[in-house]
């Protein structure tokens, strides 16, 4: 007897636009059963945990971006941390605190650690070009250097069009395994990058060309200058961060981990890891997975960058305005991070509209986690009540 699987469990285009778990009426289930629905991928632990204690302040709830945002049908959890303490905790009815979900772009930061350590070592030079480490790639990015491709700066023919049914992104998620697409042929992830070109686009300097692929074209040319597999490295940062709970990422079918967007944790554990991504990879234990003086550097220099959807930096894999740092992800994922303070404010959402992203929307979030910072920040200190 044949079972029919959900239509949310489905990675087969529909629609020619996208996987049936992406599409609008499936994507709120999708986000939070994708680290099981995905064709490829891996777990892991650490062997610790980071201990949270919970010090809600209910004054959090009358500000009025956060009723906003807590009430709105993307809406599905926000966190909100001080130190140790959880501050603010909320979910949509639908969704639990140990609910794992797909935190999409937000993974791009790991990158920004690996590459930042590197660099500190003297072990990547971000102004050499791609060709230098990976002999073979295509025109799209052999002669832009490391730092354009950090800085979202390169201007080629891959699409990121969330909206066109034909953009370039529709390959590489095929690639890592979050659609099957029959019409093009299944390739690793480093298989499909040298198949890039340049298809005559010319860059203009500052200007932005938000694309997935150069996250893990540069996670691949950090595992060339390091000689240790990209696997190794995202198991170091997760031991760094000690979540509470498994954390889950796509690969493609050879195992490389997808970290343009594939990583999958709950949120409190999201809001543990932006702790150690303000500290600049400084771990619980010490150990040290990133630069904190190239996190650092990456805020102070942000001009360099290029600007983001979100109208602020986008530099070293990174958005900033100099007081806090983070990521924005598809369909409405936030990680906002001030490092001075040791807050973060996480955010998982379910947009669903056709494309599964709204620059207005993420802006008002963006307002909303500022809003409970400067709270935050103004207010006296106090002691936890109960540990987590």
């Amino acid at each position: 007897m044949t079972i029919p699987l959900s239509p949310a469990h489905h990675l087969h285009v529909r629609g020619g636009k996208k996987g049936e778990w992406d599409l609008p009426h499936n994507r709120r289930s999708g986000f939070k059963n994708l680290y099981k629905n995905h064709r490829y991928g891996m777990s892991c632990r650490a062997p610790q945990m980071v201990p949270l204690s919970v010090n809600i302040d209910f004054k959090l709830h009358d500000i009025d971006t956060v009723r906003w945002y807590s009430s709105h049908p993307f809406f599905d959890g926000l966190c909100v941390t001080k130190g140790s303490d959880v501050v603010f905790e909320h979910y949509a009815s639908d969704c639990h605190a140990d609910d794992i979900h797909s935190i999409q772009s937000i993974s791009k930061t790991l990158v920004h650690l690996i590459a930042g350590k590197l660099h500190e070592q003297g072990k990547l030079d971000t102004s050499l070009p791609v060709n230098h480490f990976i002999k073979h790639i295509g025109s799209g990015y052999a002669n832009a250097s490391v730092q354009q491709v950090m800085d979202m700066a390169v201007a080629n023919e891959y699409s990121e069009d969330y909206y066109d049914a034909t953009a370039m992104l529709n390959q590489l998620e095929d690639a890592h395994g979050w659609r099957i697409d029959s019409s093009i042929p299944h390739r690793t992830m480093r298989e499909f990058f040298p198949t890039i070109h340049n298809g005559g686009v010319s860059a203009v300097p500052g200007e932005h060309h938000y694309k997935t692929a150069n996250t893990d074209i540069v996670a691949w040319i950090c595992e060339v200058c390091c000689g240790i597999d990209i696997r190794s490295l995202v198991l170091d940062i997760v031991d760094a961060f000690a979540p509470e709970h498994s954390i889950f990422v796509s690969t493609d079918r050879s195992g490389v981990p997808f970290l343009g967007g594939g990583l999958h944790m709950t949120l409190r554990d999201l809001c543990r890891y932006g702790r150690l991504l303000g500290r600049g990879g400084q771990g619980y234990t010490g150990q040290h997975v990133g630069s904190t003086s190239f996190t650092q550097q990456t805020m102070h220099s942000r001009v360099d960058g290029t600007q983001s959807h979100l109208g602020v930096s986008y530099h070293n894999f990174l958005e900033t305005n100099g007081r806090w740092i983070g990521h924005l992800g598809y369909g409405g994922q936030l990680l906002m991070v001030y490092p001075e303070h040791d807050i973060v404010i996480a955010c998982f959402s379910s947009l669903l509209d056709d494309g599964g992203l709204d620059p207005a929307f993420s802006q008002r979030q963006v307002a909303m986690a500022e809003h409970i910072a400067d709270y935050l920040i103004k207010k006296p200190s106090q002691k936890s009540s109960y540990a987590l």
